[in-house]
């Protein structure tokens, strides 16, 4: 028999890049100091940035990073030799992009750019509500702005329902009383602040939020959105928030119930009246 052995060739691989030989640039736009602009300067390679608006693969990019704050931006390359990152490079903003806070929704819910705006839960110590009919609705877990605000037909077979109860009728919803205030600002970023008066363990606390205008949600970090005791439990995410209907004067923030003693998911809908309008009113 007669063997035949073949060797392949065996070329020596491509050096992998050094750190100090990656090239790039991180530079504010000239116009607005709050859109950054990302250029890669290594030839012969892909790029790879990663930053808190997500990722990009372009030799150039720009992203909007709309509040202050001081945040980081990573640049990696993919040459023949493999992958390599840079040292990290640390950005810090100062300024708020009014371009990004310009939705009239931001106005309702803060009050503008430089300013802050006070909500109360639409029920005080004495059983009133000066909107709504009650300070508690309940809707199916398809429910959201499409539904109540633009009127959208949910599709056949969605969980899309809703009880708008008075509280005069159905005091067992929970106890008249002063469920405290809870503030918005754009002031130099994103701040939000509650005090739950009716829930002595959350107390007072402050934090961020974010809203998103397009898919009408609102997200908090740090403190809650003011509520009852009695549901307190039976939801597993107060900070992520749909935003149900939002005017000058009235605001409904849904969160969804999991389950409970009462029944199963559905999506809890607090009623908030701004602090000016429930004063003159």
């Amino acid at each position: 028999m007669l063997f035949v052995a073949c060797t392949p060739d065996n070329p020596k691989m491509a050096a992998l890049l050094n750190k100090s030989q990656l090239q790039f640039t991180v530079v504010p736009d000239a116009s607005n100091p709050n859109k950054i602009v990302l250029t890669s300067l290594t030839p012969n390679v892909t790029p790879y940035w990663v930053t808190p608006m997500g990722n990009s693969t372009s030799l150039v990019d720009t992203i909007d990073i709309p509040f202050p704050g001081t945040d980081t931006i990573y640049y990696s390359v993919e040459g023949a030799g493999g992958l390599v990152t840079a040292e990290p490079y640390v950005l810090t903003i100062t300024t708020i992009d009014p371009s990004y806070v310009s939705d009239p929704l931001w106005t309702y819910l803060a009050g503008g750019l430089g300013y802050s705006k006070t909500w109360v839960l639409d029920l005080d110590a004495n059983g009133v509500s000066k909107y709504f009919q009650g300070p508690l609705y309940f809707y199916g877990t398809y429910d959201s702005w499409e539904t109540v605000t633009a009127g959208v037909t949910a599709p056949s077979g969605a969980d899309s329902w809703n009880w708008c109860p008075s509280w005069s009728g159905n005091t067992w919803l929970m106890p008249a009383g002063n469920y405290g205030t809870m503030t918005f600002d754009l002031k130099n970023g994103v701040h939000f602040t509650s005090n739950n008066l009716m829930i002595p363990a959350l107390g007072s606390a402050s934090g961020k939020y974010m809203l998103s205008p397009n898919t009408h949600t609102l997200t908090t970090t740090g403190a809650e959105i003011l509520h009852d005791l009695g549901n307190d439990p039976n939801v597993t995410s107060w900070g992520s928030i749909k935003v149900m209907s939002l005017t000058a004067n009235t605001m409904q923030l849904g969160v969804m119930r999991h389950t409970c003693s009462a029944g199963g998911p559905c999506t809890l809908v607090y009623n908030f009246v701004s602090q000016a309008y429930y004063e003159s009113h």
